[in-house]
């Protein structure tokens, strides 16, 4: 790696640890401006009464848009595993500081990330990960326990590949499962069984980023989102 690379890649990183300070500070998901306009659009877009939604991957976005459907006066119930306790309780705190805590409910299943096992390496080689562990699977299969479908599913921590699978069980006919972060080459595998997708570029996080971010969305039949996101 020559040594313009090098210094390209130090400031980029800078750079991203200070968006995620900021957003730290006033509470703002990790998410690029145009994400967070997506992800408004489609909570926005189901009809029903009461909007159901499950998540993977626990954190600020759970709260910031928790807390935009209350002043919006929906009635929804929000679903969200994570697989770090420090992180869930510093999310379940502020669940509870906003007081959403009758709107959001937080899960926990245990397990190491993958950049703590042996082997690790990006993107990570096919296969070498799989979810072996009780906690893990039971992490991935936590919405099938919840007897429930859900409107929106958002697919946003780890085993992502698994999770899409999970997703088209818990999803309603009629909803649509989001895949963020979804760029990424080794997150791609199983989209196609979702006879409706589509990829929406979401910008970048700094200067000269190799990938600009993308979030995927699918559905089992046609949904209103593919419409409205064509003047997106």
């Amino acid at each position: 790696m020559n040594f313009i690379k090098k210094v390209v890649i130090k400031i980029q990183a800078l750079y991203f640890k200070c968006i995620l300070f900021r957003n730290s500070i006033f509470g703002l998901p990790t998410q690029t401006e145009k994400e967070v306009l997506l992800f408004k659009k489609a909570l926005n877009v189901s009809k029903s009464e009461k909007l159901e939604i499950f998540e993977w991957g626990s954190g600020f976005s759970t709260t910031y848009y928790a807390e935009y459907l209350t002043k919006k006066g929906r009635d929804f119930e929000w679903h969200s595993i994570d697989n770090n306790r420090t992180w869930h309780e510093k999310v379940q705190s502020k669940i509870n500081k906003k007081g959403l805590q009758s709107f959001v409910r937080l899960y926990l299943k245990e397990f190491a990330p993958f950049w703590e096992k042996p082997g690790w390496s990006v993107p990570p080689s096919c296969g070498v990960f799989v979810p072996k562990s009780d906690d893990e699977k039971a992490y991935i299969n936590y919405p099938i326990s919840l007897n429930d479908k859900f409107d929106i599913v958002i697919v946003d921590a780890r085993f992502r590949r698994h999770c899409i699978q999970t997703a088209r069980k818990v999803v309603k006919q009629g909803g649509i499962v989001i895949l963020h972060d979804a760029q990424k080459l080794h997150y791609q595998t199983g989209l196609d069984s979702f006879e409706y997708r589509t990829f929406v570029d979401t910008g970048s996080w700094y200067p000269f980023q190799e990938l600009t971010n993308k979030v995927w969305i699918g559905s089992l039949e046609n949904n209103e989102i593919f419409e409205a996101l064509q003047s997106f």
